[in-house]
C-alpha cells in the first residue's frame, strides 16, 4: 500500500510538473497545478472529466477560457459618440467658426469614412483661408477624379468588348454620369464629357436603343440641352417621349423653349 501511495505521487508529481510546463510554454495560467498537487489524482479527474464529458457529449456551450482566464474581448460593438452624432452642423458652418486646427481634423474624420460618399460637402472648404484645409481638398478632388476617371475606362473598356451586353452598356452610362455630376470637373471638362456621353448614347440608340435604359435617356436629354444642342434635344424628346416622363426632362425642356 505505501509503494502505492508513492508511486502515486511521484507520477502526480510529474504530471503536474508537465502540465505546468507546457501551460508556461503557451504562456497560460497554471492555477490548477496546486489541485493537481493537494488532490493527487483526483484532481485530474476533477478538472479533465468535464471537458472530455463536454467533448463527448457535444462541444462546450461557453467560451471557457474568457471565464476561468479573463480574455480580453477580441471584437466589442461599437456605441456612437452621442454628443459627436447629435452636434451636426454644415461644413459651411464649421470651417467658418473653427480653428484650424480644427478644420482639419473635421476635413479627416470625415474623408477616413468613405471618400466616395462624404466629399461633395467638403469642396466647400476649398475657399477656406487656411492653406492646409484647402490642401486636403485639393487632394481629395484629386483622388476622387482618379478613381471615377478609373472606373469609367474600365466600364467603358468592357461595353467596347461587348457591345450587345445590356448591363455593360449600362454600366458604361452610369460610370460617365457619376464622373460628370461628381463636382470635381471644371466647366470645361463637364461639357467634353457631357458631348461624349451624347455620342455614346446616340451611337448606341442607332444599333440598339433597348440596351439603355430610362435613366440613360433622360441624362441624354438633360446633357444634350446644357451643350446647346437644342434641335437633337427637340428630336429625341417627340421620338422618346414615353422614355423621358419625368420631372427633370420635363422642367429642362420648358428651360429650353
Amino acid at each position: 500500500m505505501e509503494a502505492f501511495l508513492i508511486v502515486l505521487l511521484i507520477g502526480n508529481a510529474l504530471l503536474t510538473a508537465v502540465y505546468a510546463i507546457c501551460r508556461a510554454v503557451r504562456r497560460e495560467g497554471a492555477g490548477a497545478a496546486v489541485l493537481f498537487l493537494f488532490l493527487p489524482g483526483l484532481g485530474f479527474i476533477l478538472y479533465f472529466l468535464p471537458l472530455v464529458a463536454g467533448k463527448f457529449f457535444g462541444g462546450e456551450k461557453y467560451d471557457r477560457d474568457s471565464l476561468t482566464c479573463r480574455n480580453s474581448i477580441a471584437r466589442m460593438e461599437e456605441h456612437p459618440n452621442i454628443k459627436e452624432e447629435l452636434d451636426v452642423v454644415p461644413v459651411e458652418d464649421a470651417m467658418a467658426v473653427n480653428e484650424n486646427r480644427e478644420k482639419r481634423a473635421l476635413l479627416l474624420r470625415q474623408l477616413k469614412r468613405d471618400i466616395n460618399e462624404n466629399y461633395r460637402p467638403l469642396l466647400a472648404a476649398e475657399r477656406d483661408e487656411d492653406s492646409e484645409s484647402v490642401h486636403y481638398v485639393a487632394a481629395t478632388r484629386m483622388e476622387v477624379y482618379r478613381l471615377l476617371q478609373r472606373e469609367w475606362q474600365e466600364s467603358r473598356r468592357a461595353y467596347e468588348e461587348d457591345r450587345e451586353s445590356r448591363k455593360k452598356c449600362r454600366a458604361a452610362c452610369r460610370a460617365l454620369r457619376k464622373l460628370i455630376e461628381s463636382q470635381v470637373l471644371s466647366g470645361r471638362e463637364q461639357e467634353m464629357y457631357r458631348k461624349k456621353y451624347c455620342s455614346l448614347a446616340q451611337r448606341q440608340a442607332s444599333e440598339d436603343d433597348s440596351l439603355l435604359a430610362d435613366q440613360d435617356y433622360r441624362a441624354w436629354l438633360v446633357y444634350l440641352i446644357e451643350t446647346g444642342c437644342f434641335q437633337e434635344a427637340e428630336r429625341i424628346w417627340e421620338q422618346k417621349r414615353e422614355r423621358l416622363r419625368s420631372e427633370e426632362c420635363y422642367m429642362k425642356m420648358a428651360e429650353m423653349y
